[in-house]
Order: structure tokens, then sequence, then C-alpha cells
């Protein structure tokens, strides 16, 4: 899927890096920092991170999804 078809409140099918595919809800879609390093001036930002935090359905674990990519599709 693409970010910009990602909802608060909506719940996805998420795979797993093992294959396996499982339901997740999405409570916050956040960004974050992305940083490198350079020598003689330490760490600078060059842009920001999409980050989703969601809750596993199954078993009720809050889970950070990195990418847009591992939403299959939209179950509810």
């Amino acid at each position: 899927m693409l970010q910009k078809d990602i909802v608060v409140g909506g719940v996805y099918q998420v795979r797993w890096h093992d294959g396996s595919l499982t339901d997740v809800r999405v409570d916050i879609v956040g960004s974050k920092p992305i940083r490198t390093y350079r020598a003689g001036l330490g760490y600078e930002q060059i842009g920001r991170g999409t980050r989703y935090h969601a809750t596993n359905l199954k078993t009720g674990r809050r889970v950070v999804i990195k990418s847009a990519a591992k939403f299959r599709r939209r179950v509810a």
C-alpha cells in the first residue's frame, strides 16, 4: 500500500518478516528524524521518516511498522 492510503483507526493486514499475515489497527502515524554522521561536524538531520504505531489485534501488543509497503490490504 501507499503512505497516502493508510488512515488512523483503520484495520489492515500486515506481512511480517517471517511471511505470516496479521491484522493490526493503526493508532498513530508519526515521523522520526533521519540523521547522518559527518566527520568533524557530528550528526545532522537529512530528512524525516514515517512510522506507523499500531496494535496487533491477535496479541494486543503495540508494534511499530516502519514502511507502508508492509500493509497488504485494508480489512475494516
